[in-house]
């Protein structure tokens, strides 16, 4: 089981790390990947930007990064 993906997370750190979560931020047209800020952006600074609920986009990435049975 992977850990928690928390709101403070990197985002740039985050796509390296868990690249399966590229279709979120292209689902949702996030300009993200590929992007210099997100080197300097977490997660909730970024569901701000693109006005997304937190808590919704935090879930959604968890599952993503579960690994499948």
């Amino acid at each position: 089981m992977q850990p928690e993906i928390q709101a403070n997370q990197n985002v740039a750190e985050l796509l390296t790390r868990f690249p399966q979560v590229i279709p979120l931020f292209l689902e949702r047209r996030m300009g993200c990947i590929g992007c210099s800020m997100s080197r300097f952006e977490d997660l909730a600074d970024v569901s701000a930007i693109y006005g997304l609920d937190l808590n919704h986009f935090l879930r959604d990435i968890n599952r993503a990064i579960q690994p499948r049975s």
